[in-house]
């Protein structure tokens, strides 16, 4: 039986935001390396500044189109697919920020450890049957 959907501040979302954010710099610093940019001094610097600018986009900012209402971006995590078909009230916990985590204030680490450590060992999949 699905479990119901319930939002939750858990330290569990530290390690799935310190995830998201070294996919996301692996990603970039992928991306500017095919793109031409060979030295890894300046690929890391574009990282740190993306990365902080993304993490300052979820702790501190507000978005809205011309004329419209503000919005605050939220970034979460679940255990279970949201699939276009899944009832929302059955997505089970939903990870929001952990009561002290700070998106840009994690932003530096992550993009440090990726260019001073490697890539981290994080696997990635597309969603699958068993996902949904």
């Amino acid at each position: 039986m699905p479990t119901s959907t319930k939002l939750v501040r858990d330290d569990l979302f530290e390690n799935m935001a310190t995830m998201y954010q070294s996919l996301l710099t692996a990603a970039l610093d992928q991306t500017l390396a095919e793109n031409g940019i060979g030295d890894s001094a300046i690929r890391q610097k574009i990282c740190e500044e993306f990365v902080f600018w993304h993490g300052n986009l979820h702790d501190q900012m507000w978005i809205k189109q011309s004329g419209g209402e503000r919005i605050f971006p939220l970034l979460c995590f679940t255990k279970r697919f949201l699939n276009i078909g899944t009832p929302v009230d059955e997505l089970g916990d939903v990870f929001a920020g952990a009561q002290f985590f700070s998106w840009h204030e994690y932003a530096l680490g992550s993009v440090a450890a990726h260019f001073e450590q490697g890539p981290a060992d994080i696997e990635m999949g597309c969603v699958g049957p068993s996902d949904v």
